[in-house]
């Protein structure tokens, strides 16, 4: 502003002859990212009290069967097919004894001789990376598929066969995934965003099928699907806006859903995955990580979808089940 004139009135300015400059209005931020629909709703959760806080898997497991005609497929991250050997991994198996098993993150090296799996699963696919002892996914399958792909197409990383495997049956594709995690400090997000373009582009070349997406997606839908959420916003692998929203994009260009959370639409705080450290178990803090991902002609014919929230102690993931309509 231009200075006052001092005034022949003692104690008085004279007003200025100069017009009163605009104020500035603030110019939008266009480089702001629009609010995403999976940010924090002000309100954390936890793990109901009803959720089980073993830390070791339990000594007996039971399991229904499923109804009449349909196929049951499990996806469990086992964080090593070593560790959770020995800390009740058949155990588990025995008592679901799924039709499909899809096992992420085994930190095999090679394909391996193992007695349990091979009496139960005479069709087996290992899905083995570079790097050794890291990453790694195997489909186990009773009946015999047509097809079957390693890998993520588009996606040059040398990890990419230990993540994805597409598996081709006669009336079904299973994509089973143990997805690109984008690392602490978020390190490697630039990485799961190619991960998440490559993945778009491969589940679209099915999306006329009956496609399930299954696995260890690395990413949830919004803040009731992990504890704590407003202070892990932006912050935490998994749950940043990049991802939530590229994850999004991925279900609406293939109009795919999560099975899970269609048939059970109003729960709150129901986690696959507890963090050994930190007490997370104890806590009830979590995150859902693990699910069923659909078409919209696969969705109908999955008639249940359910985790097994006390299968916790072979591993820091808890599997998850779900029940379709066969045959595969």
């Amino acid at each position: 502003m231009p200075k006052r004139t001092a005034s022949t009135a003692a104690g008085a300015a004279a007003p200025s002859t100069q017009p009163k400059r605009a104020r500035a209005s603030k110019a939008p931020d266009t480089d702001a990212p629009a609010p995403s629909p999976a940010a924090p709703s002000g309100v954390d959760h936890v793990a109901p009290d009803w959720v089980p806080r073993n830390k070791e898997l339990p000594g007996t497991l039971s399991f229904a069967r499923p109804a009449e005609g349909d196929v049951r497929i499990a996806i469990w991250n086992i964080t090593s097919l070593k560790s959770s050997d020995a800390k009740g991994l058949m155990r588990y198996i025995h008592a679901e004894d799924p039709d499909v098993l899809v096992l992420s993150e085994t930190k095999v090296n090679a394909p391996p001789a193992h007695a349990g799996l091979d009496a139960r699963y005479p069709h087996q696919y290992w899905g083995i990376g570079e790097k050794k002892g890291y990453a790694g996914l195997a489909v186990l399958c009773k009946t015999k598929p047509e097809q079957v792909h390693y890998g993520l197409p588009g996606f040059d990383d040398p990890s990419t066969r230990a993540r994805l495997i597409t598996v081709e049956f006669a009336h079904t594709v299973v994509v089973g995934t143990y997805a690109v995690n984008a690392g602490d400090q978020l390190k490697t997000l630039d990485n799961k965003m190619r991960w998440d373009d490559a993945l778009e582009a491969h589940l679209q070349s099915y999306a006329a099928r009956d496609l399930i997406w299954c696995g260890d997606l690395n990413v949830v839908w919004d803040d009731r699907d992990l504890a704590g959420a407003s202070k892990k916003w932006n912050k935490a692998a998994g749950y940043t806006q990049a991802e939530c929203d590229a994850h999004r994009r991925v279900l609406a260009a293939t109009k795919m859903q999560d099975a899970w959370r269609v048939l059970h639409p109003d729960a709150v705080g129901e986690y696959t995955y507890y963090g050994w450290r930190g007490n997370c178990r104890a806590r009830g803090a979590g995150w859902r990580l693990d699910t069923f991902i659909a078409t919209p002609s696969a969705l109908p014919r999955i008639h249940a979808c359910e985790i097994r929230h006390a299968v916790y102690g072979a591993s820091d993931h808890v599997p998850v089940v779900a029940d379709v309509q066969g045959p595969l």
